[in-house]
């Protein structure tokens, strides 16, 4: 899922990526994905695209630092509702 926003602290608008699953990994579906997005992001004027990933999942860090992204020092919190 790919949910776009508003940030005063990114600075504009900006993406964040939910829930992206692969069934089969490494036959570039997941660059083609990305790229995609990215592009559309910039063209839409997004200031920033922002994702989470598991601290043990270090492949899904891998690949997306392939892309470009960085890691920042936030930390996500939730309450849970339900």
């Amino acid at each position: 899922m790919i949910t776009w926003g508003y940030s005063i602290e990114a600075g504009g608008h900006d993406v964040r990526i939910d829930e992206i699953y692969l069934r089969e990994q490494g036959l570039g579906t997941g660059t083609v994905l990305l790229e995609q997005l990215i592009s559309r992001a910039r063209e839409r004027g997004a200031s920033s695209i922002f994702l989470e990933t598991e601290m043990s999942n270090t492949a899904a860090r891998r690949f997306y630092s392939r892309h470009g992204f960085s890691v920042d020092d936030s930390v996500w919190m939730y309450l849970d509702l339900s």
